[in-house]
């Protein structure tokens, strides 16, 4: 890495620690993550900084995960009775929320089907911008339209759903695992990690880490839970993974897709709200969670999200990984049978 290379990435790290400290002063909840975040976006979209690279993607992912696994308890485990019927409601608000910004999108707009078809997909930001230009898709307004999504339930979330929450920022206060604990899981997940995604699990490394950490923790092997200052950086690292993948929009592209985006945003946030309440009001489980198991946004900022206001990650992270699997199953047929044969 070059001396210039090299201070980007310092400066982009310095954006998102000094974003999640203000955010963190004015007392909001899951302040590192979504201020680390809106900092480093707005850091690159002006020019400066860099994407963050992927080794410090795969730290922040472990952190994020041994944090999440560290704070798993039997009782946690207790709601996956409730999972099998959360997760059909989420399939149809699945199919619910693209098809209806689809609509939208179209009717507001002059973008292509493919275009309209994949800006709508809620979630599985890396999988739709691979599979995206195959299809006939124009990436940028597509980048421009979930990157809009992510920033927007990143930032306003803890606001809306931090009190209901009961937030603390982070595990209830315990004992703290010493270094050989922290170091011993990381040796046992970090290599996990790798084998998931090397299979092609997204986020692998988190999942990993976090089910090493899980099991350690839920099983009383393990004495307690991370020290905070871990749990801030693994915070940190992935606000400014997520924020610098604004890097290669500009102002003047964002303008024309504000319409479509926020339209869009308001129409999926809105249907994936309705079904997150019925599966709340149906299986008793608290409207917080359901809301952003629900969510159309990336499966590893709701994940960390959820832990970092006091709720459920392991729900929240089942939810969000089963909609990254049932699209990328089902988008190749979704693809075919919209956009026809040629795609």
């Amino acid at each position: 890495m070059t001396g210039a290379a090299l201070f980007r990435q310092i400066e982009t790290l310095a954006a998102a620690g000094l974003g999640g400290a203000l955010v963190w002063l004015a007392g909001v909840p899951g302040a590192w993550l979504s201020g680390a975040m809106m900092a480093t976006a707005f850091l690159t979209m002006a020019g400066r900084g860099a994407a963050v690279t992927g080794v410090l993607r795969h730290a922040a992912l472990a952190l994020a995960g041994m944090a999440i696994g560290a704070g798993v308890t039997p009782q946690m485990l207790d709601t996956f009775a409730h999972y099998p019927a959360s997760l059909a409601l989420m399939a149809v608000s699945l199919a619910a929320t693209t098809a209806g910004s689809t609509l939208f999108i179209l009717a507001v707009s002059n973008w292509s089907r493919a275009t309209a078809l994949f800006a709508s997909v809620p979630g599985a930001l890396s999988y739709v911008l691979a599979t995206a230009p195959d299809a006939g898709a124009d990436v940028a307004r597509v980048a421009v339209t979930q990157l809009v999504r992510i920033f927007v339930l990143i930032a306003l979330i803890p606001i809306a759903f931090g009190g209901a929450a009961g937030a603390s920022g982070g595990a209830p206060v315990g004992p703290i695992d010493s270094p050989a604990w922290i170091l011993g899981i990381l040796a046992l997940g970090v290599p996990l990690g790798l084998v998931l995604e090397r299979v092609g699990l997204s986020a692998g490394m988190l999942f990993g880490a976090m089910l090493v950490a899980g099991v350690l923790h839920g099983g009383g092997y393990a004495p307690g839970r991370l020290p905070d200052v871990v749990q801030i950086v693994g915070q940190v690292l992935i606000g400014a993974w997520s924020g610098s993948r604004f890097a290669q929009l500009d102002f003047a592209l964002l303008r024309s897709a504000l319409a479509p985006s926020f339209g869009s945003l308001a129409i999926g946030s809105g249907l994936s709200l309705a079904f997150a309440a019925l599966t709340s009001f149906a299986l008793g489980l608290p409207i917080a969670e359901t809301a952003l198991a629900f969510a159309p946004g990336g499966l590893e900022a709701m994940t960390l999200l959820a832990f970092t206001l006091g709720l459920d990650p392991l729900y929240v992270g089942s939810h969000h990984l089963a909609r990254f699997i049932a699209l990328s199953l089902a988008m190749p047929i979704v693809v075919r049978l919209i956009l026809g044969r040629r795609a």
